[in-house]
């Protein structure tokens, strides 16, 4: 574990070098080049061992979840945003290995002033139903994200967006926003043919964008088929598998299964219990990338008895993360005690809560009231996140909280984290930056959790993060957020996992993010 740990914080300093970079970079010539990848390159060849037959032009994923949504705007969802990511561009990108912001649709960018920001797009970019895209399709697409609660956090700060010409975007914030570049690089900002946006299309039925991928069908709680698009604008990364299918077997056993038998070709997320098994096989490649992606109980601290601090900070405190680990995760994973995942550059895991069932107990007299009134209903959206509650309500009986474990299908477990009838969830969360991390901490994110924290005190510290241009004062100020929360237990955090992906081994370039994400666009057989 400690081995894992290290791998981190060396990560973190690199990715930060390179934002920087980035950043300083303008996005220069286009932001087309790449660089090494971060992440294991396939290595074997496409033969009878190695899993790809001669002239093979389709990449089956088996997926753990269906998406709920193929829009941009109303979700923010790892699989949907994986969806958005074939069908749609930005005018940036959030590049893969480096979680840099690199041009996508614009060509290059300048910043005019502390509130103005110009965007040069690229000429020619074809959408998917034959538009070309202008200036006006990108006003259009942010002011509709705009109309979004889902959005707020990624939009509300550019105060007015403007098409000079066809081909020349000025966006104006309301404040100094240094977050700008990323904001644009999230789906919600993706751009999307002002046509359709008039005429009222269901972006989720029918995704229409300048992406890598055309949708083709979807067939819910079965597959969901794309096409590459042969006019897409940027060479380096057109599509080369021209079919991709996605199904759904939420089984891991199952998904292993159907990769050793050549019905699947990659499945998205391996089974901890299966990971050996699969790295003895010569014709399968497995991927082991480093996340930035936390897992945590999220709690309800509006109408529930978890509104209350102390009682927040016994189960932080009542919580065994390595058993977790162990027991669900087969020792996949790193226990995590800080709110904010360690491997940004501001990273720290300051006034976290280490297990201990006597502090947990001291917090519980603290707080005073009657174990037996408490039930944590923990809802859970698959078969390892149920397995992580179970080890939890063991944990939790030692202090009298009764646990009960709710597992439903993705689409109900999102409805439920948009009401405050929720007590409690296992959530993930996974951005590029720790500056958009400990944005989650502002009250505004509640127009998506109901449920979630709000701080007056916190959103003081968040705005005026939000609008320090200084990269230094910045950082400092990203630090204290996190060591508050750590220490207001807004949430118990409980693990980082790295990310287990496996393929045939044919398949070349597989280019895994440590956001979550899959890079299909390099891939090639």
């Amino acid at each position: 574990m400690k081995k894992s740990l290290s791998l981190k914080r060396c990560a973190a300093f690199l990715l930060a070098a390179c934002m920087v970079l980035s950043l300083l970079a303008g996005c220069g010539g286009g932001g087309g080049e790449k660089e090494p990848s971060n992440s294991t390159p396939s290595t074997g060849n496409p033969d009878a061992s190695g899993g790809a037959p001669a002239g093979k032009d389709s990449l089956t994923v088996a997926l753990t979840d269906e998406p709920d949504y193929l829009s941009t705007c109303d979700h923010d969802s790892l699989m949907g945003v994986q969806m958005n990511l074939l069908t749609y561009n930005g005018l940036i990108r959030i590049d893969m290995e480096t979680l840099s912001p690199v041009c996508d649709l614009a060509e290059s960018y300048t910043q005019d002033s502390d509130l103005e920001w110009t965007f040069k797009l690229r000429e020619g970019v074809k959408f998917h139903n034959g538009e070309e895209l202008t200036a006006a399709d990108v006003a259009a697409s942010i002011q509709y994200a705009q109309t979004f609660a889902a959005s707020a956090i990624y939009t509300g700060s550019m105060e007015k967006v403007e098409a000079l010409d066809s081909n020349t975007v000025k966006i104006t914030t309301s404040a100094p926003t240094p977050n700008l570049l990323f904001d644009l690089g999230y789906h919600f900002n993706f751009i999307l043919p002002k046509s359709l946006i008039d005429s009222g299309n269901d972006f989720s039925a029918n995704p229409v964008g300048t992406g890598p991928w055309k949708f083709v069908s979807w067939d819910k709680g079965n597959s969901i088929q794309f096409e590459a698009f042969d006019g897409y604008f940027d060479a380096s990364r057109k599509a080369a598998i021209q079919n991709l299918e996605f199904v759904m077997i939420p089984e891991g056993s199952t998904r292993t299964m159907s990769l050793e038998a050549g019905d699947v070709d990659f499945v998205y997320s391996v089974a901890s219990s299966d990971i050996d098994r699969l790295r003895s096989d010569e014709s399968v490649t497995v991927e082991q990338v480093v996340s930035v992606e936390n897992f945590f109980l999220f709690l309800n601290t509006v109408t529930t008895a978890f509104e209350d601090e102390n009682l927040r900070k016994a189960v932080a405190y009542a919580i065994n993360r390595e058993d977790i680990v162990a027991g669900a995760l087969n020792g996949y994973g790193t226990p995590s005690y800080s709110c904010v995942s360690m491997g940004y550059a501001e990273s720290t895991d300051e006034g976290s809560y280490t297990y201990d069932v006597d502090k947990a107990k001291e917090y519980m007299a603290a707080w005073g009231g009657d174990p037996s009134t408490v039930t944590l209903d923990i809802i859970c959206s698959n078969a390892t996140k149920t397995a992580i509650a179970t080890i939890m309500q063991n944990q939790l009986s030692a202090i009298g909280i009764n646990v009960t474990i709710n597992e439903m299908d993705s689409a109900t477990y999102q409805e439920q984290m948009r009401t405050t009838d929720l007590v409690s969830a296992i959530v993930s969360w996974s951005p590029a930056n720790a500056m958009t991390y400990v944005q989650r901490f502002h009250s505004t994110r509640r127009q998506n959790t109901p449920a979630g924290m709000a701080d007056a005190h916190m959103d003081e510290l968040v705005e005026e993060m939000n609008t320090t241009m200084d990269a230094g004062a910045r950082t400092g100020m990203i630090q204290t957020i996190i060591r508050e929360s750590n220490d207001r237990c807004w949430f118990v955090p409980i693990y980082q996992v790295n990310y287990f992906r496996a393929h045939a081994a044919g398949l070349q370039n597989v280019v895994c993010s440590a956001t979550g994400y899959v890079d299909f666009c390099t891939m090639h057989w």
